[in-house]
């Protein structure tokens, strides 16, 4: 069972939640409950305790479809870049595998398992029992439904479940529930858990995104790391460089005021961890290089584009300091290897 990991919750993916709520005239007051915040260079964060606090106030509604009403309250456009790692993903079962690995930025207490069924893909809900949020239930219902609320927005009413299964004794009326999933819900099952076909877990979506997609995943790797207590303060370089990346400000002078340090606190930090900002900042944007030219159809010039360089000709003499190849030589080996 998945614990509660680090300290923190990023407090955009309590707010979402709030923000669904509130479409549900469940009005929570969050300046009071989670009153505490810390900031992380351009991110902000929520002690654990106060997310958990809040949490528990909304599912103490006591409506039996709260669950699945939180779930169709909650769009993926307001999830921020969470949303945006889903919604770019290819297809909707690369859309749950992204989700299971990097959960841990938006819920804290409940784990997403991807399991083969042959025929069939199970998407199992592994959550605390009791729930830290009282209700485990309709905690349950909405982590379940999300997910069909979300792929349902973005390919259409295809993507419906073969089967739903749930330890939940069931509720007084089932037929919202049968309605919500558009099968049979069998309740008082031995786990929690949509079962998809192959046919629906192989829609592709529509804003598929292959160009960003690995800039993308790095930095949500790292964003799960920033709330993880094993992460150091290389990590947190990383995470911020890579921010910095996206949005055009990757200089040690832009990293260390996205972390709240000076530069010369930067370089200190790095030395003792025995690493630098250079050293960083190459083996990432290497990395980043040869996922973008695995791309085979993104022309180079914009592989050089979207890695932050002015001029193709710097890139390529970068390329061929790190790898011995040009763009275009290890494109052709990394296809044939292939």
């Amino acid at each position: 069972m998945l614990g509660s990991g680090g300290k923190h919750v990023y407090e955009r993916a309590l707010l979402v939640l709030v923000e669904a709520a509130a479409r549900l005239d469940i009005n929570v007051d969050v300046a009071a409950l989670a009153p505490s915040r810390h900031v992380a260079g351009h991110d902000t964060l929520v002690p654990v305790s106060e997310y958990q606090t809040v949490v528990r106030a909304i599912f103490s509604d006591p409506r039996e479809t709260l669950g699945i009403d939180l779930a169709r309250a909650l769009p993926l456009e307001s999830a921020g870049l969470w949303g945006f790692l889903l919604r770019s993903s290819p297809t909707f079962g690369d859309m749950l595998r992204r989700a299971e690995r990097y959960i841990r930025i938006v819920f804290r207490f409940t784990r997403l398992e991807l399991l083969d069924g042959g025929d069939n893909v199970i998407v199992r809900c592994d959550h605390p029992d009791p729930s830290p949020f009282g209700r485990r239930e309709q905690e349950v219902c909405f982590f379940l439904g999300q997910w069909l609320t979300w792929g349902r927005g973005l390919v259409g009413d295809k993507v419906a479940p073969s089967h739903v299964r749930m330890r939940w004794t069931g509720p007084v009326d089932a037929a919202p529930f049968d309605a919500f999933f558009r099968c049979a819900v069998r309740f008082g099952a031995v786990d929690d858990a949509l079962v998809f076909s192959r046919e629906v877990f192989d829609l592709p979506l529509p804003e598929h995104a292959p160009e960003l997609t690995a800039m993308f995943d790095n930095y949500a790797a790292a964003m799960v790391k920033r709330i993880s207590p094993e992460a150091t303060f290389a990590d947190s370089v990383r995470e911020a460089l890579s921010e910095g990346l996206l949005s055009n400000a990757a200089t040690e002078s832009a990293v260390a005021r996205r972390l709240g340090i000076t530069v010369r606190t930067l370089h200190r930090r790095l030395a003792e961890a025995q690493s630098s900002f250079r050293q960083i900042r190459s083996e990432l944007l290497r990395s980043r290089a040869e996922q973008l030219l695995g791309e085979q159809k993104l022309p180079i010039a914009e592989v050089s584009y979207l890695l932050g360089y002015a001029e193709p000709s710097t890139f390529h003499r970068a390329f061929r300091q790190w790898t011995g190849l040009t763009p275009t030589q290890w494109r052709s080996h990394s296809q044939d290897a292939v």
